[in-house]
């Protein structure tokens, strides 16, 4: 058994302001993109993990794209959803468990500033206040020191 693990494919919806165009049929169009890419059928995919700040249940993803069996296993870590997402999907085929895995990530998120209640992730309400809750802001803050 090898350790090795490859991205065979990539998917990425256009960037941008989609009315009428869920976040979910945006994930669907980066998936059939990715599997595309990858030069597989998506019946090869045998597992999926995937989160989103947005969408409650991004699993109910695989029921568009067409329900084959395969397991799905949301995760959530705030900005790095994506990242925890690609990382459990490469355990899965380093663990030997599976060989093709997909890792979705998927938001869409309303004009203007990012408005979430920081309570929402157990942060105090001074992140907002002070505009700390920006992530663009939290971040740049914490390169400088």
């Amino acid at each position: 058994m090898t350790n090795g693990v490859a991205i065979i494919g990539a998917g990425l919806h256009p960037f941008g302001r989609f009315e009428g165009k869920s976040a979910m049929q945006m994930g669907v169009d980066a998936i059939l993109a990715a599997v595309a890419d990858a030069g597989i059928a998506w019946q090869d995919v045998q597992f999926a993990t995937g989160g989103s700040w947005t969408v409650a249940n991004p699993d109910a993803i695989v029921g568009m794209v067409g329900l084959t069996g395969i397991p799905f296993t949301n995760v959530f870590n705030a900005c790095a959803t994506a990242a925890s997402a690609v990382k459990a999907c490469a355990d899965g085929i380093r663990l030997g468990d599976y060989d093709i895995g997909i890792a979705i990530g998927l938001d869409k998120h309303p004009r203007g500033a990012f408005t979430e209640d920081p309570a929402l992730v157990g942060m105090p309400t001074w992140y907002a206040e002070n505009g700390q809750y920006l992530t663009t802001q939290f971040f740049g803050m914490k390169a400088n020191r």
